[in-house]
């Protein structure tokens, strides 16, 4: 997006077209397909993106909903935690996850996050990896919410990594704040167990980029500065919001 673009946004909210942007970004090599364009940045970003699901994985790990799995990224570590596998994506998306992963253990499904067939009580840990954020518009946000809640197991969890923002500049699709999305999930009876953040902004926004793909030892001290920096105030300085609940 140019300079021009991103400013305009700043004070005119255009949601994007998701669907064909991530149908596109389909067949890109490695990470790039659901990642950014420098490689050291996405090593560090998948770190602590993991780390954040880590340290919020259920007791139980009967089953594992993975809502916007991409091109199987995480699929592999998730469906090596859990009993069951359950991917779901475009279906370019669900296509490619298969052909990288032919060997794993795994079911993905071909659905948008507002057209999947939530089964009802069946999961413990329903993961939403920069997905919602993207997907739904903020008025659609509250019914995939409520399927997600049903979907759910008693002492399940519910985790979201997602750039949920309110300034347009950095607005995905859906233009709500963590605070609102907690208030959405609270509602519905979810216990609230994190909600911080990872990705300081300004060094997403600059380090992430592929002019600094050869800069690998700049990406490294830029980003450990940044999240040093953000955590005076994680919540608002974090490009992408970590929020976790626990279902009673």
């Amino acid at each position: 997006m140019s300079f021009a673009n991103r400013l305009r946004r700043l004070f005119v909210y255009t949601p994007p077209d998701p669907v064909g942007f991530w149908r596109a970004r389909a067949g890109d090599s490695g990470w790039f397909s659901v990642m950014w364009r420098n490689p050291a940045y996405n090593e560090l970003a998948h770190r602590d993106q993991w780390a954040a699901i880590e340290r919020n994985l259920p007791e139980r790990r009967g089953a594992v909903l993975d809502l916007g799995c991409g091109t199987g990224r995480l699929s592999a570590k998730l469906a090596g935690l859990f009993d069951r596998y359950v991917g779901v994506d475009l279906d370019t998306m669900v296509d490619e996850a298969r052909r990288r992963n032919p060997d794993l253990n795994a079911e993905f499904v071909a659905a948008s996050a507002q057209e999947y067939d939530y089964p009802a009580d069946t999961f413990d840990l329903v993961l939403s990896m920069a997905c919602l954020a993207s997907a739904c518009r903020a008025d659609e946000l509250p019914d995939v919410a409520r399927r997600m809640v049903a979907a759910t197991r008693s002492g399940g969890r519910i985790v979201m990594i997602d750039p949920f923002h309110r300034l347009p500049a950095l607005t995905r699709t859906c233009r709500l704040s963590s605070r609102e999305v907690v208030e959405i999930f609270e509602g519905l009876g979810m216990q609230l167990v994190e909600s911080t953040g990872v990705h300081f902004i300004p060094a997403r926004l600059l380090l992430a980029r592929p002019q600094f793909a050869g800069a690998a030892a700049l990406t490294s001290a830029g980003y450990r500065a940044g999240e040093t920096v953000m955590q005076i105030a994680p919540r608002s300085l974090s490009d992408y919001k970590v929020i976790a609940f626990r279902k009673p």
